[in-house]
């Protein structure tokens, strides 16, 4: 009968991770990466207890991988840099261990998010320019904190950092109304260069060359001409408006409807270049999350079933 232990032996060799097993604990190492799995295929509480006393004097990264379900009082007393594999997890490498077999091609798995992150942050992409360095919004929300956020929420157990690229643009739109000016209006948009979408941001933020934590940049999906193309409809959207105009014609006087629109030039524009912003992806066994690193925003959580 094939155990728990077993599959997750299978698991690491899938990686070549160099495996051994030390009491309970399956542990996998490779280019001074450790990973250090804790099989849980039914309930015991003794199991439990020895796992919190043994997790302390453990390097690297934990995993409890449970078949069983885990209650909240549970999840709870576990440590929070402690990553949590439930049955679908587990399931799921599984699976891909077999197609990768099949198919003799590598595809991304839990695994891969969980030593990614012990990598030296030196992860370039291999097309980037020699001599480019990247512009990077600075982190402040590291992994330690997604992680306890997470566990509270969606019970995260894959936390997966991507640099997301922006076209950075500021404008100063002239105002008009039919031929004559009455003011003008400026800010800075962000093309977010994989969706298109556009955001307003405040300031042009400082900006870092590289990050402690490990990462995944992420390639756009449309240059910066048709980033620009984008920035001018927003502006020209934004501020296209009716307004009441006041006007004096001897001693009557009158309040007309008319239309606010702004006249763009080619100056009005001006491209700033790209900038990364780091999000974090979070997996749980109860949701996902999409996480603004630098602002700590949560910008999307979706829970797979009600909690209550």
């Amino acid at each position: 009968m094939t155990t728990l232990s077993t599959v997750l032996k299978d698991i690491l060799e899938s990686r070549k991770f160099l495996v051994d097993q030390s009491g309970p604990f399956v542990n996998g190492r490779k280019e001074g990466v450790e990973l250090h799995f804790f099989p849980y295929a039914r309930h015991s509480p003794a199991a439990l207890e020895e796992f919190q006393k043994a997790v302390p004097g453990l390097n690297g990264k934990v995993v409890l991988a449970a078949l069983v379900p885990l209650a909240e009082s549970t999840l709870a007393n576990i440590p929070s840099d402690v990553v949590i594999w439930d049955r679908e997890a587990i399931e799921h490498e599984v699976g891909r261990t077999r197609i990768e077999t099949m198919v003799g091609e590598e595809d991304h798995g839990l695994i891969d998010d969980l030593y990614a992150d012990d990598f030296p942050p030196v992860m370039k992409a291999e097309n980037m320019e020699e001599g480019q360095e990247e512009r990077i919004t600075p982190m402040h929300m590291n992994l330690q904190d997604v992680v306890e956020l997470s566990a509270k929420t969606v019970s995260g157990f894959s936390h997966r950092l991507e640099l997301i690229p922006h076209f950075l643009f500021s404008y100063n739109a002239p105002l008009y109304v039919g031929e004559g000016r009455i003011g003008s209006k400026e800010g800075i948009l962000a093309v977010n260069a994989l969706t298109n979408a556009v955001e307003h941001w405040v300031e042009i933020p400082a900006t870092v060359t590289k990050l402690e934590q490990g990462y995944k940049r992420l390639e756009p999906v449309l240059d910066e001409e048709e980033a620009s193309a984008f920035v001018r409809v927003a502006v020209e959207r934004e501020h296209t408006h009716e307004r009441d105009m006041v006007k004096e014609n001897g001693q009557i006087t009158m309040t007309e409807r008319v239309m606010v629109h702004p006249r763009l030039d080619q100056g009005s524009v001006k491209r700033m270049g790209m900038i990364y912003v780091p999000i974090w992806c979070v997996e749980g066994t109860k949701g996902v999350m999409i996480i603004n690193a630098s602002t700590g925003k949560v910008l999307s959580e979706d829970y797979f079933r009600d909690i209550c």
